[in-house]
This record gives C-alpha cells, sequence and structure tokens, in this order.
C-alpha cells in the first residue's frame, strides 16, 4: 500500500440500478464500505451508457451520497458514465455527454473487446472538438491492443488518456491481458488506473493491490501519479500531464531446428 495514501477510483459500477453493477442501494453501500476499507476516498459511479439520460444518473448519485453520508462511511461518490463508442455521439451536444463530476471537460469512453468499429477516429476527434478529453477504458483487454499496443500509441498523440483496470495488472483477466497491461506500463501509455468494480466480491475494490503491484514495477511516486494524482486532476478538469509515449518492439524469437 502507498504509505500515507489516499486513492481515487474513476471506473466503477457502484451505482445500484442501471446495469450489471450493484443491483440495489444495499450492495452500493457494501461497496462504499470496501472502498474506504481499502483508502479510497473518491469514487466515480460511471454506469454503461447508452443513451439514458446523463440528468438520472446525476440525480441516482446524489441519493446515494445522502445514504451514504446517513450511513457513517467516508466515500464521496461523484457521477460519471461509460460510453459505449456510437455514431450518436458525432452530433450530440456537450451538455448532453456524460463527463466525469459533470465538468465537461473528460468523459470516459468504451470500445468493443474484439474488434474497432471504422469511426472510432471520427468519435474520438469530435469529442475533442467539443473540448472533452476521451479516456479510453481498460483497452488491455481489447484484441486489437493485445496483437498490437502500438495502437495505443496513436490515441495517445491524437490528444486521448489511457485507463487501465486493476484486475488486468493483477492477472484476473489472464495472461495476455496482464502481460499486454506491462506492456503499456513500462511504455508509459496508462494515466490511470481505475478497478472497474461491479460488486464487492470477485471484481470488487482492488485499488489498492494493484497500486502495491505497480510501486513494485515502476515505483511509488510514478504509481501514486495513476492512483491519486491524475484522476485528482480529471476530477477538477484540469491537464493530465502526458509522459513521452515509448514505441513498443516486439522481442525477435529465434526458432531452433
Amino acid at each position: 500500500m502507498l504509505k500515507g495514501s489516499y486513492m481515487i477510483d474513476l471506473h466503477s459500477h457502484i451505482l445500484f440500478g442501471f446495469d450489471d453493477g450493484a443491483k440495489d442501494i444495499s450492495e452500493s453501500l457494501v461497496m462504499a464500505k470496501q472502498a474506504t476499507e481499502h483508502q479510497i476516498t473518491i469514487v466515480a459511479a460511471t454506469p454503461h451508457y447508452q443513451g439514458q439520460d446523463w440528468l438520472m444518473i446525476q440525480s441516482r448519485v446524489n441519493e446515494l451520497n445522502e445514504t451514504i453520508n446517513q450511513s457513517g462511511i467516508d466515500l464521496k461518490v461523484i457521477p460519471g458514465a461509460e460510453l459505449y463508442i456510437d455514431p450518436q455521439l458525432l452530433t450530440m451536444s456537450k451538455e448532453k455527454i456524460p463527463t466525469y463530476n459533470d465538468n465537461g471537460c473528460y468523459c470516459l469512453l468504451e470500445f468493443p473487446m474484439f474488434d474497432l468499429p471504422h469511426y472510432v477516429d471520427q468519435v474520438l476527434f469530435a469529442l475533442q472538438v467539443k473540448g472533452i478529453t476521451p479516456i479510453i477504458a481498460h483497452p488491455e483487454r481489447y484484441g486489437v491492443v493485445i496483437d498490437d499496443p502500438n495502437i495505443i500509441k496513436k490515441w495517445i498523440e491524437n490528444g486521448c488518456l489511457i485507463q487501465m483496470n486493476a484486475g488486468s495488472i493483477l492477472g484476473m483477466f489472464g495472461n495476455r491481458v496482464k502481460q499486454t497491461g506491462e506492456i503499456l506500463i513500462e511504455h508509459q501509455m496508462v494515466h490511470l488506473i481505475a478497478s472497474d468494480a461491479h460488486s464487492s466480491g470477485r471484481r470488487g475494490f482492488n485499488l489498492h493491490s494493484a497500486a502495491d503491484y505497480l510501486g513494485k514495477l515502476i515505483g511509488d511516486e510514478n504509481a501514486a501519479g495513476l492512483v491519486q494524482k491524475n484522476p485528482d486532476l480529471i476530477i477538477a478538469g484540469e491537464p493530465v500531464p502526458v509522459p513521452e509515449v515509448l514505441a513498443y518492439k516486439p522481442r525477435k524469437r529465434f526458432w531452433l531446428f
């Protein structure tokens, strides 16, 4: 655990009744308690979004915060959403697009697991024209990135940020995803780590374990940037420092006959 630390988790499904995350407010409270037990002070509720009412999500977050406070749990939940990439984002007004803390600056964007739609670059550009920086959710799990991690390099150079799942670096999604995650970390292609928590069980708030692992891999200061400093800046709508991306060069294989 990072010494004397707090953590901010910007990808979770703690908001009850919206998707495959918390089923009811009781489960949301159990998840909230687990988060604080692991030194998480702020959690973004990022339900899967495919055109739902953004105002309804914000209202539900307010309701959840009131219940959390009444329960004596020291956690703040901010509104957000995990937007599935869709051509409708090209024409949606900025005010209707869910952004972190409704700050109009950063949004979380999910791609299909196995293929990239032909309109990806158009959507990424359109969001930035609106003044919104896309944060691409867990690309280490996408088949096209596993096959070619340098795809990430182009997205970052085009103005996007990258969010990696804590479970990926911990091996929860298999060795290939873990290896891809380590490649992205070592080549400075990741800007924040989040849990993507869906429950208090296996897919719970495991950010603390990932922070420990990353501290050994890249040092505590760099790990803190991914779970503290950068998430703080995103919530505030401030620019996130982006280190120079290092191109990934696959190791050559030598075959013995």
